[in-house]
Formats: structure tokens, sequence, C-alpha cells
């Protein structure tokens, strides 16, 4: 694995911006290395025609390196020798370089002390002091950090180490009390603070020494104060044990019955202290792999660095340790004082759990797994490194296969075509021999810009409506929609750009007029921001406290515990899961959580495992479905929400008929899935779920989520208190961020892509209804079908819906299409024309999953690699199960769901 991805892996991420920087190092490398090239050329000039002639390996390079080095050499000696005595400025300073090189590595020179020569001696560009000055600014950040969080855990560590004293204190005062009944509570008190006998065969001081003895005093003081009332309470404690002995442990054995012993004070004190310690000790394994981790970072950069410019930096500073003396964090006392640490609590939870040391270990580094499996990420952090492990960009500034220097960075660098001219071209002083033109003028995606710049031309060019304002807004969604489809550009920047074409195309109307630009403006940019857009935050909302306070991931695990070990039952349970999943944290995020609930059982599997391809197919396909289950559920669903309010469908309604049609085709799908892939073969263990005591603010997660969801399911009935869904949406908002639940990192991993997609939807929409192309279209189309069935209607724009849903994303498909079923149900005979269409093509546009581009739970399923990075499935899987995938939820819509909602609506 390369080191930039183990750091990424192994990084905790609250302190991810305390590491290393090892990918800006390394951009840094690569642009030291294209800088050297271009310092001289054989003449001792710059030559920045030089950087184009090599090839850009370290191979070439390093000749390059040498040959200048050789050539300088033999220029200084010449210089030395001849009879004026005086040396051309370039030679002298080289000369000093090689000595100075010499003085360095012969140890005669500290690092700092080259440095600060070569910055007053040098006027080359020096490669090795600027990369070295910035090791030190990471040594420095890194060691700075370090200090704070050490201070922090070592005083947890010496604040639980006062508690286990004082359990101990207490645990021989009890054995005393008992031993010599006839003792005064007096006596019996002082007794206890010089009693010998250890509990559990440890004393604390075994465990974890109490760094401060008037700590340990006062804790005597308090302890000597609570004796009395143990005393007090010793008999009736005597007399519960003796009921409890009344229980038959056989008997009872796997109930749920508690006796005294169960829930004392004692016990819950030591449950506590248990727990403190299992987190004291996740905790400072991790402050110990930041040490490691950034270590080995210091000795990979130095190798690239190395390697990169021919230099020995790891040898002289990393492996000799002279860059570390002096910084705290990577001195060995302090690795050695953190591992004692370490040891003290692993004894310690081996004294409380009266276990051996060695299975106490293993059960200690089982915790630290399941932390760093379950609770580490939030569901936004594993979106995010999701989309940045599929970027398509390989690691900034790298060279490609071909050694081409003039990729080294991308953040400057441009690749260039080059056409050299028959003869030189001169206008006054300047001189041409070529001509240049950067490569991105000749990619896929520019020839796609092209295309769609040209139909954009000629719709403006070639009258298309009698109306200048429809004209024009035909030929804007025609860009639009040709932008979104292609994605020549990025789906959201599209959306960026949709109220800048608006005001510049002209084509909002008031009263039969074209809107001033500045009126035009106001009028988009406030369009943008709706209630559809606070629904939209306040699902994200929903979805990252859900996640964050593990909510989601507990109740999931109890639900696939049911599944038991049948292949079949498992699909299912793991399907609905995700399914159940999709309707409140949204389809977008659900299947990554559903992916880490189910990670256990694919690290069994081969990654061409029919069970295990049909497990990550399954939870695409139910994501899918799930996105027309509930109006929160997709993006596309609260556009929808907004067009069918006017017609008083809420969420009741929604619910009522998008539940059973969405239920009845994940069912379906699981036919489809058990039927084409061999699963039944496959032997698996039992589910074991995940055992969490909810607290006080995941109960508050759970008591804020349900009463926002019954305010919008109520909300035709309180729509005079608070107006619309998006003001219910600010309630979530609030009382998460306000009351410091959710932080300002949770807002920032929100996926403002999505976000703004909708706003530029709303806009289109917005623009697209008031140039009135909407409705001449809607027309034109409403004398087509005017004598058909509505169910019929239904049908022809339903497969519309599909195949554009099945192509381009269920959002933007949604957003083009949802508004004109509007206004041709409007223009339809019959007050259920309108609402069944738009209802009805809506649900559909999260029936089209027959590729893996198609809508965001199946671009996270054909992302889905093993841990060597194997892909689970296919372009040509998501084609063979997710087109009769698509045709079975269609069926569904226009079945079931048609029935319903012609009965209710």
């Amino acid at each position: 694995m390369k080191f930039s991805h183990s750091l990424k892996y192994n990084a905790v991420p609250e302190w991810q911006e305390h590491y290393l920087n090892y990918s800006q190092l390394k951009r840094l490398i690569y642009s030291l290395q294209a800088q050297e090239l271009h310092v001289v050329d054989n003449s001792g000039q710059v030559n920045h025609e030089r950087l184009n002639a090599l090839e850009g390996s370290t191979k070439a390079l390093r000749k390059f390196k040498q040959k200048f080095r050789s050539k300088n050499g033999a220029k200084n000696a010449a210089s030395r020798s001849s009879d004026d005595g005086e040396a051309d400025t370039e030679d002298v300073n080289v000369e000093t370089l090689e000595l100075d090189d010499l003085k360095y590595k012969k140890g005669k020179q500290t690092d700092f002390e080259r440095r600060s020569s070569l910055s007053s001696d040098r006027t080359l560009f020096s490669a090795q002091d600027t990369f070295l000055s910035k090791l030190s600014d990471e040594r420095a950040k890194i060691d700075d950090f370090y200090k704070k969080l050490e201070a922090q855990l070592y005083s947890r560590f010496n604040t639980l180490a006062l508690d286990l004293h004082q359990m101990s204190a207490g645990a021989r005062r009890r054995s005393s009390v008992v031993a010599e009944p006839q003792m005064g509570t007096g006596a019996r008190r002082r007794s206890s603070v010089v009693a010998e006998p250890q509990a559990g065969g440890h004393d604390a001081n075994d465990s974890l020494d109490v760094t401060s003895s008037a700590a340990a005093r006062r804790a005597s003081r308090r302890e000597s104060v609570l004796s009395r009332r143990n005393t007090l309470n010793l008999e009736a404690e005597d007399e519960e044990e003796e009921d409890d002995d009344d229980y038959d442990g056989h008997a009872f054995e796997n109930t749920a019955l508690l006796n005294y012993s169960d829930f004392n004070v004692k016990s819950q004190k030591r449950s506590i202290l248990r727990k403190n310690l299992i987190d004291l000790y996740v905790d400072l394994v991790q402050l110990k792999s930041f040490i490691e981790l950034n270590r080995i970072g210091f000795v990979k950069i130095t190798k690239k660095f190395d390697k990169t410019l021919n230099c020995n930096v790891k040898q002289e500073l990393i492996e000799s340790a002279q860059f570390f003396k002096g910084v705290y964090v990577f001195q060995s006392e302090t690795f050695e004082t953190l591992d004692s640490k370490i040891a003290k609590v692993i004894e310690s939870y081996a004294s409380m759990t009266s276990g051996d040391l060695a299975s106490c270990k293993e059960e200690l580094r089982s915790y630290l797994r399941d932390f760093i499996v379950w609770e580490r990420n939030t569901v936004w952090k594993d979106m995010l490194g999701l989309e940045s492990h599929n970027n398509t960009f390989t690691s900034a500034g790298r060279p490609d296969a071909n050694g081409d220097i003039s990729k080294l960075d991308n953040i400057t660098s441009l690749e260039y075509r080059v056409w050299h001219l028959p003869r030189p071209v001169k206008i006054g002083s300047w001189t041409w021999s070529r001509v240049q033109i950067p490569k991105l003028f000749f990619t896929l995606k520019a020839y796609k810009l092209y295309f769609i710049i040209a139909s954009t031309i000629i719709l403006l060019a070639v009258p298309t409506f009698n109306d200048p304002a429809q004209h024009r807004c035909m030929a804007l969604v025609t860009c639009v929609a040709f932008l979104w489809a292609s994605e020549a550009l990025p789906l959201f920047v599209t959306a960026l750009l949709v109220p800048m074409l608006v005001v510049t195309f002209k084509v909002l109307k008031t009263d039969g007029e074209i809107m001033e630009a500045a009126d035009a403006s106001s009028w988009i940019l406030g369009k943008m921001w709706s209630s559809t857009i606070m629904i939209l935050l306040a699902g994200f909302t929903l979805a990252a406290a859900l996640s964050k306070y593990n909510v989601a991931k507990v109740l999931a695990s109890y639900l696939l515990t049911i599944a038991g070990t049948k292949p079949r039952n498992v699909l299912l349970m793991v399907m609905s899961v995700c399914f159940f999943l999709s309707m409140w944290i949204s389809n977008v995020a659900a299947p990554v959580l559903t992916y880490s609930l189910i990670q256990p059982v694919l690290k069994t599997l081969h990654y061409k495992s029919p069970f295990a391809r049909s497990l990550i197919l399954g939870v695409a396909l139910a994501a899918n479905v799930s996105g027309m289950a509930s109006p929160i559920s997709s993006p596309q669903n609260i556009i929808a929400m907004n067009y069918l309010k006017p017609y008083g469908v809420g969420w009741g309604q929604f619910f009522a008929v998008a539940l059973p049609s969405s239920i009845l085709a994940m069912l379906l799908i699981w036919v489809l899935l058990i039927l084409t892939f061999k699963i039944n073969d496959v032997e698996l263990k039992k589910y074991t779920p995940i055992k969490e005591n909810f607290t006080l603010k995941q109960y508050y997660v759970i008591v804020v989520c349900l009463g926002t969801i019954i305010l919008w399911c109520v909300e035709s009935k309180i729509e005079d208190t608070f107006g619309a869904s998006g003001e219910i949406a600010v309630i979530p908002l609030v009382l998460f961020f306000g009351t410091g639940m959710l932080s300002t990192q949770d807002i920032n991993n929100f996926p403002w892509s999505i976000v703004i997609l909708a706003m530029g939807g709303i806009a289109l929409g917005g623009a697209v209804q008031s140039s009135g192309l909407l409705a001449t279209i809607a027309g034109a189309l409403q004398r087509r079908v005017m004598d058909y069935p509505i169910y019929a209607v239904l049908l022809i724009f339903g497969i519309v819906m599909l195949v554009v849903g099945t192509f381009v994303s269920h959002t933007v498909s949604a957003i083009i299409i949802v508004p004109l079923m509007q206004e041709v149900g409007d223009k339809l005979s019959g007050s259920k024309a309108a609402p069944i269409l738009v209802f009805g093509c809506s649900l559909l546009a999260s029936c089209g999953m027959g590729l893996a581009s198609s809508g965001f739970p199946n671009v996270t399923a054909i992302s889905m690699t093993d841990e060597v990075g194997n892909r689970y499935l296919t372009v040509n899987t998501f084609i063979t199960r997710g087109v009769p995938a698509s045709l079975l939820a269609f069926l569904c819509v226009v079945t079931l769901g048609f029935g319903i909602m012609n009965s209710i609506l």
C-alpha cells in the first residue's frame, strides 16, 4: 500500500491536520525538481526550454545533474588558474556548494549551520534548503500538537489512577469490616488506610501509579467519609445478598432478570471505570500510532526526496536521528513513557476483570479495532473519502508513466502540443519558431464542451419558437441539459452557471415583458434558496446526527442479527437495513453506512464470490428503490414535494403511495438476485450486534429526529404556525448545531454539491416557467395526449423518465421532467391528472438503475473494492441485473402505485 493511502486510513480524523503533510511535501519535491532543471544550462544561463527537452524521469535528472556538476567543476578549475584571479559568480557558488556538502558529510557542519551559510553565500537555487525548511516546520507542528495532546491524556490517566485507588481502598475496607465486625467505626476507618490485602490479587499501585501523594490523601479522606455510610448499609446489603441466594443460577441463565449485584452502585462504578479504561487505552494507542506514523512519514518523504533530487538527506538526518534531536515527540524517553502508561492501563483492566494479561490485552485490541471500524468516521467523512478514492487524477504532482516532467506540478504546469513552423515568424522584437497549445483543449471533456457550445449557438441563431424569450430559453435548457447529461462540467458547477445564464440569455418575464438584468438577477437568486433547500439541509442534519452518535449503526446491527446464517435471509435483511436507513438518512449516505456494517462478512469472502457481489449490488438497488420511499430519502423527492404541495399532497399521502410500491419492488429485486446469483452454498456466521447502552445524547437525537418527522407529516394541520416545511426544517438544525451536538466540521462535511445541484434545478425550473416555454411545450404535448386516459399518459412519460433516469442522474431527470409533468397535467381533464403525473414520474426517477452511473448508490457500489483493491462489481453486472430491476420497479409504480394514487389523491 502506498504510504499516502496508509496515512489516510490510519490517521485519526480529528487529528488529520496535525500529521505530516505528506501530499504537500510530495508536490514540493516535484516542484523543486522542476525548478532545479530550470536553473542553468551548459552555458550557465537559465534555459526555459530545458524542461521540455528532458523526459523528466529521475534517471534523466541524475544524468543532467552529473553533467552539470562536472562541467562547472572544470570551469572552476580553469578560473582558479587564470591570471586575473577572477572567477565567474556561478562557478564560485558551485565550488562553495561542493565544499559545504563535503563538510556536512564529514560531520563538521550541522544542518542549521549549513543552511545559514548557504543562505548567505549561495545565489544558486537550493532545493535541499527549501525542503529542509519545510520539513522543520512540519516537525515543529507535530511536536506542538503532541505536547498538548499528551498533557490532556496523561491528566485523564492520573484521574483514572485516583479513581482506581479509591475503588481499591473501598474494597480493602469492606474486607476489613467483614473480618473484624467488633472493631469500631473509627478504628475500621484508620485500618482501611494502611490495610495490606489486595483486591483481585493486585494492589492499585501495581496497575496505575498515583503521581500525587496529596491527591492520594484527599482520596483517603473522601473514602473515610464514605466508609461510615458503607458500614451503616452493610446489614442491608447482607440481606440483599441473602435474597439473591434464592435465585438458581442455572435456572436463570441467559435471562434479563437482574439481581442486586447487577445494579448496585458498586457494580455500576466498576462498569464506568472499566469503560474509562477502554477509552483511555484506545486514545493512548492512537497517540502512539501518531508518533509512529509521523516518523515513518519523515523516512518515506526524505527517501523520495533523495531519490528524486539525488541527495542523501535520509541517511544523514533521519537515520542518524540528527533531525530529531531536541524534539520531544520523537525522543525515546517519550515513547517509553507512553508505552509504560499503556502497559499499566492493560494491567489495571486485567485486575478489574480478573483475567490474565494476554487475554485482556487481546480484548482491548478488539475494542480498538471496533472503535476504528465503527466510530472513527461519520458517514459524511466516509462519503468524502470514497469520492476522493474515485478521483481519476493520481496523486498531485506525480510524474506519469512516461516520465513527463510537465505533469510534475498539476497546480501550475500545463501540457502543450507543439507545432514547429517551417520558418520563424518575426513581428517587431517577437520571434515565433513554433506554436504551443495546451493539451487540455484536446481532451474528451473539451470536445463535449465544443459540441454543447456549438449546439447552443445554433439554437440561438435558428428561431425555434415565435416568442424570443421562449426561443432563448429553449437554447438555455438544451445547453444545461447537455452539460448535465455529458458531465462535461461537474454537475454542481453547471448548477452554479444556471442563474448567470438565465440573466444573460434574458428569458425571465414579468407581465409579459422581459425583466431588466438587475431585477432578473434578484429574482433568480432569490428563487434558488427555498423551502426545498431547507428540507434538504435538515435531511442531511438528521443523517449526520444519527450517524455520529451511532444510533443508525446500533439499530441496523440488531436488525442484521435477526437474519441468522442463511445467505438468502442475510441478503434480504441487508437490503432491508439499507432500505430503512435510506428513508431517513437519504439514499446518498445509507449505502456507505450499510457497507461499513457488512464489512466483517465481506472480509471473509472472495471478491468474485456470488454472495459478496449480490450483497454489494443488493445494497445499491435497495437504496435506489428506497429513494422513492419517503419525502427526504432522495433530492428528487424533495423537489417533487414542492410541486405536489398545491394539490394538497403531504407526507401522509406520500407514504401511503411510495412505501408499498417501494417495498414490493425491493422484494422482487431480492428474488431476482437469488435467481441470478448462486448464493446458497455459502456458510456464514451469525452476525454480532453492536452492544451499546444509549446515553442521554443518543435519546435526544432519537427524540429530535422523530419529532421533526412527525411535524412534517402533520404539516397541513399546523400550516398556520410554521407556514412551510422549510420552517420546520430549522428545528433540527438549531437543536443539533445550537447545542453543540453537531459541530462546524459536521456541516462542512455535508454534500454541498447535491445542495447546489438542487438549487440550480429550482432556478432552471423557475426560468422555464417564467419565460412561458413550459406552458407552450405542455400545450403542444397536451394536444397530442388529450384523448388518452391518464394511465396511458403516465406510462408514456414514465418510460421517458425511466430512460432519462438511467443515463442521467435521478435528480437531474426529475429537475427537467417533473415541472413539465405539472404543466401537462394541469391542461388535461380531471383534477387528479397533475398530481398523479408529478407523483408517478418523481417515483419513477428513482427506478432508473441499469448502469453503474445511474444514481449515487450505483456509483458507490461500483467503487467498492476488497482489501487489495479488486472491485466486486463490473458494468456488465449492473446491466444484467440492474436493467431487469429497473423494469420490476417500474411495474410496481405503474400498477400498485397508480392504484393507490388514483384512490387517495
